[in-house]
């Protein structure tokens, strides 16, 4: 075959079909708001993940940028979740972002809950009190009348009082740190007259509690509360006719 008839069967076969239309890329426009409200977000980073073109929201929250069908476009801002969008028809979009839930932790001062905890346990020690309660089973058999004195003076059963009253008190402490009126108010829509029921029937243990992370925590709480709406909604009085 001559050279030439090699090169137009080549060119023809590069040609793309007549029945194939080439993807033509088009400005996708939309708006941004934050999740729930109709807050608009200004400034939100915004990627073509495919090109790799980056562009900012304007003030009143509008962008627009250039994409083809099936691209993915990312929207990042501070504070809230990073979303991803599909280009599909290139209608103008509505594209919602959910905010970040920082978790509050309720902060107490060493000089108050832990430094009180931890001078009375001290001031026991200075007493040689096993302030722990911790019964020395040795002293039975070798000196029966220190073990009766080492248990059941006074100042050993204020010792034991105490304890079990501190590892309460540091218990209450490590889940409030977490599960808090902060916390709460934040994620759910829960009424001022009814914080404190709620937190007290709906406190996890501190067991539960180490076993979550934040968004475990936050399910957490809104499931509590949906339990809480129909309990409290059973025990309403049901009006007279």
């Amino acid at each position: 075959m001559k050279p030439k008839a090699i090169i137009l069967l080549l060119l023809i076969y590069l040609m793309p079909f007549n029945g194939v239309k080439a993807q033509v890329a088009k400005v996708q426009q939309g708006l941004l708001l934050k999740g729930g409200t109709a807050t608009r977000l200004e400034n939100v980073d915004i990627l073509n993940k495919r090109s790799r073109i980056t562009i900012k929201s304007n003030t009143i929250g509008v962008f627009s940028i250039t994409a083809l069908p099936g691209d993915t476009l990312q929207f990042e801002i501070a504070n809230y979740l990073t979303t991803n969008f599909i280009v599909t028809d290139f209608a103008d979009k509505i594209v919602y972002m959910q905010p970040v839930i920082e978790l509050a932790e309720v902060v107490i001062k060493e000089n108050s809950l832990i430094k009180d905890l931890r001078e009375t346990q001290l001031g026991y020690r200075k007493k040689s009190v096993f302030y722990t309660g911790t019964p020395h089973y040795y002293y039975l058999v070798l000196k029966p009348m220190t073990f009766i004195y080492e248990n059941f003076k006074s100042e050993v059963k204020q010792a034991r009082r105490f304890n079990r009253f501190a590892k309460r008190e540091l218990t209450t402490y490590e889940i409030t740190k977490r599960f808090n009126d902060s916390l709460i108010k934040g994620v759910i829509p829960i009424k001022a007259d009814e914080i404190d029921d709620f937190r007290v029937d709906y406190a996890p243990t501190l067991k539960q509690l180490n076993a979550m992370n934040d968004y475990d925590l936050i399910n957490y709480i809104k499931n509590s509360y949906e339990d809480y709406k129909k309990k409290s909604e059973g025990s309403k009085p049901l009006h007279k006719l």
